[in-house]
Formats: C-alpha cells, sequence, structure tokens
C-alpha cells in the first residue's frame, strides 16, 4: 500500500507543468524604473514622466535609454490605479536632465542648481 502512495505521489509531482526557460536574448519585462536604471555615462540616461507626469501634478524619473520601449509599453498595467490631479506640477525633476550618477540614472536639475531637498530615487509613483 505504501508503495502504491508513494508511486502515485511521485507520478504527481513529475506531471506538474516546468516554468518556461527564459529566451536569453530576450530581456524581461520592466516593472519599475529603478528597475533599469543603470549606467555608465549620462548618455545612457532618459527622463521619462512617472504614473503621473509634470503636467498632472507628478514628476519625471531618471531611466536607461534603451528601456524607455518597455517602461512605456507596462505604463497602463503599472499606472492604470493611479489619480492624477489635474494640476502642472512644481517637482524639482519636472525641469531637469538625466544624469548618471553613481552608476544609476537620476533626474538633475538643470544647471546642477540643487532643489531644497533631494530628488528622489528612481521609481515611480505608486497608485
Amino acid at each position: 500500500m505504501r508503495a502504491l502512495v508513494i508511486a502515485v505521489l511521485l507520478a504527481a509531482c513529475s506531471s506538474q507543468p516546468k516554468p518556461p526557460t527564459p529566451d536569453p536574448g530576450k530581456a524581461p519585462p520592466i516593472a519599475e524604473a529603478a528597475d533599469k536604471d543603470d549606467c555608465q555615462t549620462d548618455d545612457d540616461c532618459a527622463l521619462v514622466d512617472a504614473c503621473c507626469g509634470c503636467g498632472a501634478g507628478g514628476r519625471k524619473v531618471g531611466i536607461r535609454a534603451d528601456a524607455l520601449p518597455a517602461y512605456e509599453k507596462g505604463r497602463a498595467s503599472r499606472c492604470g490605479a493611479a489619480m492624477c490631479p489635474a494640476v502642472m506640477s512644481d517637482h524639482p525633476s519636472c525641469n531637469a536632465e538625466p544624469v548618471c550618477k553613481k552608476n544609476h540614472c537620476r533626474a538633475q536639475p538643470h544647471m546642477n542648481q540643487a532643489p531644497s531637498a533631494p530628488l528622489p530615487p528612481a521609481t515611480p509613483d505608486k497608485p
């Protein structure tokens, strides 16, 4: 009887689907800006609207320029529940440029004019 139970359990375990093998040539989807903010130079970086852009009470974040298409593609699922106010934002990132600081893309105020508070790291607004 034990042998039968063990055989059934082994058969059940071996019939479970295996997770798909990742394609080494295809990058995984970008869920967060911070997932793709590594850089070597300022030219590696770009600014993108967080869930709520500067025209909707939000801000911009720095990500790698080559991550822009995937970041934008995931915008609907990532930001679908965000409630953005119909006001212009005065966040310092709205008048910024993309820079590579300590190997991470960031939004830095133009002409390196530091705001009264440091800019937040590259993470999108959470709904």
